[in-house]
């Protein structure tokens, strides 16, 4: 007996929606080939569906463009004024407020990375931070970590951001929570960082290795330390010959700004020659690459359950994934992400 087929069942898998389409898209699936697919688990089992990589189109359909509409691109003068100071090298805002929304779909409210903020406060535990204390977070983003420092450890986080849009969103998201004066966040250039002040911590999670010029942002880092006070670098570092040079290459081309990631040796020499103690050089690459590849699984939960986002923000989305799936192409493969901990002398 054949079994009977609902009209919508039949419906959802000639015309899959926008949730399963950016499922496939992230999973290398081409759904033209798919005429009876209704279920994200059902396209992990098609293994001979898959693809090299995402691809442009979404099956026969493609994620919505972001709309030219300035009532549905931004709204708001201010940030779009912000995002417009920092572009990449096309001439695009780095970060815009869709991408900063798409951003907290994938990664979690008030993140924009895939270490969740309860891991970056475990990381620096062994610091013993308390009221007494102060940090000095130069990757804050739109301070998810900067905030959960100070609610776990009561402790006081200044918070510096090269985007000019996020330093904005964080400070505005710390003033509503009554943290502006434990949690401020503001913008800086790490290409001219010259913070003045001393840290019993200093931390940045992937800043090094966008930088020119890093012998002096590690100058300025030693300077902005205390003695007896610690620094914590996660960061992106050289690791052999790429696996593949067409990965490499297109890791690179798909990053909004140029990268100069040094090697793994080279970072821990030039820690070691500011006088610093270099106690940890660990590679997470393995955690790093779960910790995208989870948060990118638990996307579609995420969407199932949320209003049909705008179409600038799915566009933006889009361009998250795609950047994140370069990189994983190279992480392992060329590309290592360590954890440094150095400690400053008495």
């Amino acid at each position: 007996m054949v079994p009977q087929v609902s009209p919508q069942d039949l419906e959802r898998w000639r015309n899959p929606d926008w949730r399963i389409r950016l499922a496939a898209w992230w999973e290398g699936y081409d759904l033209s080939r798919l005429p009876r697919v209704s279920h994200r688990a059902d396209l992990r089992n098609l293994a001979e569906l898959r693809q090299p990589g995402p691809v442009d189109a979404v099956g026969t359909a493609t994620l919505p463009a972001a709309s030219s509409d300035p009532a549905t691109a931004g709204g708001n003068p201010e940030l779009d004024r912000l995002a417009l100071m920092q572009l990449d090298r096309h001439g695009e805002p780095v970060w815009s407020p869709a991408r900063s929304e798409g951003a907290q779909l994938l990664w979690g409210q008030d993140m924009t990375g895939p270490e969740e903020a309860a891991w970056m406060v475990d990381s620096v535990r062994s610091f013993g931070l308390n009221p007494a204390k102060s940090v000095l977070d130069l990757s804050a983003g739109l301070g998810g970590t900067a905030r959960a420092l100070v609610e776990s450890c009561d402790t006081w986080v200044t918070g510096l951001e090269p985007s000019p849009l996020l330093a904005k969103l964080a400070m505005d998201r710390s003033k509503a929570l009554g943290l502006s004066k434990k949690a401020p966040i503001a913008h800086y250039d790490p290409e001219h960082f010259n913070q003045a002040g001393s840290f019993d911590l200093v931390m940045a999670d992937r800043i090094v290795h966008r930088l020119r010029d890093k012998e002096l942002f590690l100058d300025r880092v030693g300077d902005c330390v205390k003695p007896k006070g610690g620094i914590a670098l996660f960061d992106y570092v050289i690791d052999g010959t790429p696996g593949s040079w067409d990965a490499w290459n297109g890791w690179r081309e798909e990053e909004p700004m140029e990268v100069y990631p040094w090697t793994a040796t080279r970072m821990a020499d030039e820690l070691t020659q500011r006088n610093l103690d270099l106690r940890i050089s660990e590679d997470l690459t393995q955690l790093h690459r779960r910790h995208i590849i989870d948060r990118v699984r638990r996307l579609a939960d995420t969407l199932a359950n949320a209003v049909p986002p705008p179409a600038p923000v799915l566009a933006a989305l889009k361009r998250e994934l795609a950047l994140w799936w370069a990189r994983l192409r190279v992480l392992g493969s060329g590309l290592r992400f360590v954890r440094y901990v150095a400690m400053k002398p008495a």
